[in-house]
């Protein structure tokens, strides 16, 4: 048998480099450790952390309690779906790592085929092990579900946007929005700076299809600006006219959802905005203004009592838990007695004196922006769990992970886990995507100087032989296109992250850190993002000043 020359030992050798070098090997070996990652949190906290809510809601799923709207019905409908698949209460826990482990190994895929280098695409992955995300991804809120779907629903877009034929992540998009609708009703906050780039991606599409050739244009200077003026104009009325259109449609897709849920199983009423309409009453209107008040004496003096014992405890929120003794029956999660009588208060003694509204309503926010709690769930508040008939989960998890998160990030960097960190770094983020963006130049001042027409072009290159002007254009130096640029995608997540949070001004009620999982999760891959641009730009500038030809996926001219 003979051995292989030299030549053939060097050919096998570059097929395999090119094969391990490629584009293609890097998305698979990013899955390998994403799935790797998966797998050990799985297994480690499986089948999650469970609160009251949770515990009430899987009573939901498996049928043992009737279904109510306290709690999403989608969720238990969902949750009860998976167990009577795979029979297993943790089957949700799995569902919820599983979409963000393809959400993060997509926003690794998307950094490295954007042209950043492989070790910002490893950050796509790491989203999965901050503190701030693994301390919620523990445990089974409906908060955690949202901000997932949510997320996912961007970068499906994204990609949607990136790859002319990927249109069809559309549809899974559109149903995950709706899910992250269904489970948090505030997620629209979040869901309308989504549907504006929703918008602005079908605009782009449009006017790329009806681009015409740049080398043809010969309209004067004036006329050409004015048209570019005009077009500008008409993107931006399309923009917030498809907005509008993305936002009926997910209107009526919570619609159609909600009217399939209730075909399918009978939801029990239990008019939960009754506690935001509580705390307003409880906490703005005096007592004096309160007892002279049309309402049921009973109901005032039910208002009164409870305020009293709020007040003794230093709360100024959250009645319902805190301190009013819960709802008719004094169980949790039972309706809130004389609900109509209550909305009667709200409507004539809280918002029609704006001012006392906005004080007590700054004062609560106030609380929540700069202060959080429940920060990470312990395995030791397992009560409701097992009332429940949930399993315990492995105690090593704990020894792992809670000093990583309480006794690092937490007691270290503190500002991780606050809503004015988040916000301030929003902001931060979309002043550096607004610096980032791409600019449109004006045409007769970016045309390199071999393209123009003979008489425009100097003499002494009218002058020369053919094959003398074809070396000079070949050694021209090549004019940048304008990349596909991710400050659409980063102003999205920012923006969405702000609206979220500032969306809880008239309903927070507490600081729980679970309310500011979704901004800082937007966040976090917005920074992601951030870094990809940044070294892609520095990679491209070495190229440009080496004379390295670029070859970046995603590239296209301006739009």
């Amino acid at each position: 048998m003979t051995e292989p020359t030299s030549q053939q030992r060097s050919a096998v050798g570059k097929r395999l480099h090119s094969a391990t070098s490629s584009a293609l090997a890097w998305d698979i070996v990013l899955a390998l450790i994403t799935v790797a990652w998966s797998f050990v949190f799985i297994r480690l906290f499986f089948p999650g952390r469970v609160n009251v809510d949770i515990a009430n809601q899987y009573l939901q799923a498996i049928g043992t309690i009737p279904v109510t709207d306290w709690h999403p019905p989608i969720m238990s409908l969902v949750w009860g779906a998976l167990i009577d698949l795979t029979g297993q209460a943790g089957s949700l826990l799995v569902a919820q790592v599983a979409m963000l482990g393809l959400t993060s190994w997509l926003v690794g895929v998307l950094a490295h085929r954007q042209g950043a280098p492989r070790w910002v695409s490893l950050l796509g992955p790491a989203v999965m092990l901050t503190p701030w995300v693994l301390s919620q991804m523990t445990t089974l809120w409906k908060d955690t579900q949202m901000a997932v779907a949510l997320l996912l629903a961007v970068v499906l877009l994204i990609i949607a946007r990136a790859v002319p034929k990927a249109w069809v992540l559309w549809i899974p998009a559109v149903v995950l929005l709706v899910y992250a609708l269904e489970v948090r009703k505030n997620a629209v906050f979040a869901i309308v700076p989504i549907a504006i780039y929703a918008a602005f991606c079908l605009v782009e599409r449009f006017n790329r299809s009806e681009r015409p050739d740049p080398g043809g244009n010969r309209l004067g200077g004036r006329l050409s600006s004015r048209l570019r003026r005009f077009s500008r104009r008409r993107s931006l009325l399309s923009i917030a006219a498809l907005s509008l259109a993305v936002l009926a449609i997910l209107g009526v897709g919570v619609k159609a959802t909600d009217a399939a849920i209730g075909s399918a199983v009978d939801v029990k009423p239990t008019g939960q905005i009754s506690q935001i309409f509580l705390d307003d009453v409880m906490f703005s209107v005096p007592d004096a203004q309160l007892q002279a008040s049309d309402a049921p004496a009973e109901l005032k003096d039910h208002i009164s009592s409870a305020r009293n014992t709020c007040l003794e405890r230093g709360e100024i929120w959250d009645a319902y838990w805190n301190c009013y003794g819960r709802g008719v029956s004094g169980r949790a999660f039972s309706p809130i007695a004389f609900q109509g009588e209550l909305k009667d208060l709200w409507l004539s003694e809280v918002i029609t004196h704006p001012v006392r509204y906005l004080e007590y309503r700054t004062a609560v926010f106030s609380t929540y922006f700069f202060t959080s709690s429940l920060e990470y769930w312990e395995a030791d508040w397992d009560g409701d769990a097992v009332k429940a008939g949930i399993a315990a989960g492995s105690t090593k998890a704990e020894y792992i992970f809670k000093p990583y998160v309480e006794d690092f990030a937490l007691a270290t960097f503190p500002m991780l886990f606050k809503p004015w960190f988040w916000s301030l770094l929003a902001v931060v983020v979309l002043g550096i995507a607004w610096r980032t963006r791409p600019v449109r130049a004006h045409p007769a001042r970016t045309r390199p100087a071999h393209t123009r027409p003979a008489r425009e072009q100097p003499q002494r290159q009218r002058n020369l032989a053919p094959e003398q002007l074809q070396r000079q254009r070949n050694l021209a130096p090549e004019q940048p296109q304008r990349q596909r640029n991710l400050a659409p995608e980063i102003t999205t997540l920012a923006t969405s992250a702000l609206c979220y949070v500032f969306g809880y001004f008239p309903i927070v009620p507490a600081n729980h850190f679970r309310y500011t999982f979704w901004p800082a999760l937007a966040v976090t891959v917005a920074v992601v993002f951030v870094l990809a641009g940044w070294r892609r730009r520095r990679s491209a500038g070495r190229s440009r000043s080496s004379g390295a030809p670029r070859s970046w996926a995603f590239s296209e001219s301006g739009t």
